[in-house]
């Protein structure tokens, strides 16, 4: 696979990939960072800008395009810089695949890449959610290597959110609550 950031040149085939979202009834685009609600020009620039110098309340972060051969598949969001608060809410890694290519491995693969890069970022762990019922998403973080940490619900939603910790380090044993554990890695 091929990950890039995106550029202008992009907003045809990213206008392609939501649309397919939109046909199969899904009105959230997963790792997107607001790309619906955005004006595409601002949001590649800010896109740009948290990967270069970062954003005051999010920090550093990468949002990839996931290509396969030249077809767009899905977006990664790899929050490496994120405030506690915020990695406890939303966690270190999100992505999503276009509804045609589910169920193909990529969203495994495209958490395994997010993985090399937190590593290469410094980070000896990830935190990563998911709600409750998305099963496939919970397989790929099981799939590489993601433990069940905790279970909030959501009452104003109406889902439960499950929080899984992966240790990017050669100890494996999951540390002690969320918040001790990105303490110990600030």
């Amino acid at each position: 696979m091929i990950y890039r950031l995106p550029d202008i040149k992009d907003k045809g085939i990213l206008q392609e990939y939501v649309q397919e979202h939109v046909s199969h009834n899904e009105t959230r685009i997963s790792a997107s960072m607001g790309l619906t609600s955005s004006e595409y020009s601002d949001w590649v620039e800010k896109i740009q800008k948290n990967a270069s110098i970062g954003d005051a309340l999010w920090g550093k972060s990468l949002l990839y395009l996931c290509f396969d051969r030249s077809k767009l598949i899905g977006l990664l969001s790899i929050r490496y810089d994120l405030p506690e608060s915020l990695t406890e809410q939303y966690g270190h890694i999100g992505y999503g695949v276009r509804p045609s290519e589910r169920k193909k491995g990529y969203a495994t693969a495209m958490l395994r890449y997010a993985l090399s890069v937190c590593r290469e970022k410094g980070m000896d762990k990830v935190l990563l959610g998911c709600y409750k019922d998305n099963l496939a998403s919970a397989a790929t973080i099981i799939k590489n290597g993601g433990v069940l940490t905790e279970e909030k619900d959501h009452y104003a939603e109406g889902k439960i959110s499950q929080y899984y910790l992966i240790n990017l380090s050669i100890d494996k044993s999951p540390p002690e609550g969320i918040s001790a554990r990105f303490r110990e890695s600030r």
